[in-house]
């Protein structure tokens, strides 16, 4: 091993200059080389972080986009002319716990047709001076309060939120295939980076995908109708891909000793950033945007800019100031112990093994 006083690398390294130590405070180097390792490290797990801070982005504000472009279910059928829509007989307020049929429902629960009329005793007592043209015990014909109160609605329109979007409404679908879009494109771009990573490096490869995956967070700030909305989110899954990056980086660095922590830790903190989005793009972006004065639909697009300018911001620190391994900036297929080039035969030969597609 090494001694630590005249070493050429900021950790401890074996025979193979792998580090045998994961140097969480400090161990950055003097320059690329000398700190090689936990530039690597911190590299594979920050830009990780925010691939997954990017490719979840849309997530906490879909109801938003869906409002922009139009697809809620209130939008598409106003209730005041489509009363008896299934998602509005079967919703209910969280906050509140008011329902849309606060007298019941006519019909199963899972499949109502109606909601019941206003009781005659609650009609009589709180509704006789109600003029006909806003609501009748059995209909509601406008959604001001005024000239219907809420206990004399047998339609309650003023508990629905701004966009109605529950499971099985075409806005509820859209976003359902936008999101099983952004997954797969991830799964497809997954099995395709092993080639990619031996072909172009570790640093290469991860610079790339979060420059592709900026392209597409600004993109997002200009979405205007369902078919771009899904292609969007799809793109931006790419970046989900860094994953794969994160783990074969950290494999190349570190020596076997340590490797298993190093990858664990690169992986559990970058798989954090799915979770942080949520509060980052709601509590950081959207709503101080919304108190600055934007409009939720500016909102929601501006927060997307964030994520992709700090895309390009982690690829171009990335791409200057790390090395793919600890003895050379650029990977080759010959510092894992093959012979030969990758190959897509590589595939074919690794499926031959049952573990690998159970896995």
């Amino acid at each position: 091993m090494a001694d630590q006083t005249t070493q050429e690398y900021a950790v401890q390294t074996n025979e193979m200059n792998k580090a045998v130590e994961l140097k969480l405070c400090g161990g950055l180097g003097r320059n690329k080389k000398h700190g090689a390792h936990m530039r690597a490290f911190w590299a594979s797990t920050i830009s990780f972080f925010m691939a997954f801070v990017g490719w979840f982005a849309l997530s906490p504000v879909a109801i938003e986009v869906c409002s922009s472009i139009e697809v809620c279910e209130n939008q598409l059928y106003p209730p005041v002319a489509n009363p008896k829509r299934v998602a509005y007989l079967k919703f209910k307020a969280v906050a509140s716990g008011k329902k849309y049929c606060q007298y019941g429902k006519v019909g199963d629960d899972s499949k109502p047709e109606n909601c019941k009329d206003v009781p005659t005793d609650t009609w009589v007592q709180n509704c006789n001076s109600v003029p006909q043209t806003a609501c009748t015990r059995n209909a509601t014909l406008t959604t001001s309060k005024d000239l219907c109160p809420e206990k004399c609605r047998k339609y309650n329109f003023a508990v629905l939120p701004k966009c109605v979007c529950s499971p099985g409404t075409h806005c509820g679908n859209t976003i359902l295939t936008s999101g099983i879009a952004s997954v797969g494109i991830t799964i497809a771009v997954r099995v395709m980076l092993g080639t990619l990573l031996e072909r172009f490096g570790p640093v290469n490869v991860q610079a790339g995908l979060l420059l592709f995956g900026s392209i597409w967070m600004f993109a997002a700030t200009g979405i205007s109708a369902e078919w771009n909305f899904i292609l969007i989110r799809m793109m931006i899954g790419c970046a989900g891909a860094t994953f794969v990056t994160n783990q074969f980086w950290c494999s190349l660095m570190f020596a076997p000793n340590v490797v298993g922590t190093a990858n664990a830790t690169a992986a559990g903190w970058g798989n954090l950033g799915g979770g942080v989005t949520q509060i980052f793009i709601v509590w950081c972006l959207f709503k101080p945007f919304m108190s600055a004065g934007a409009s939720a639909d500016t909102a929601w697009r501006c927060s997307m800019i964030v994520p992709g300018a700090l895309f390009v911001i982690i690829a171009l620190c990335m791409k200057l100031g790390c090395w793919d391994t600890p003895m050379a900036p650029r990977f080759k297929t010959s510092d894992t112990g093959k012979t030969s080039n990758a190959s897509l035969w590589d595939y074919v030969e690794c499926l031959k093994d049952p573990r690998i597609v159970i896995m």
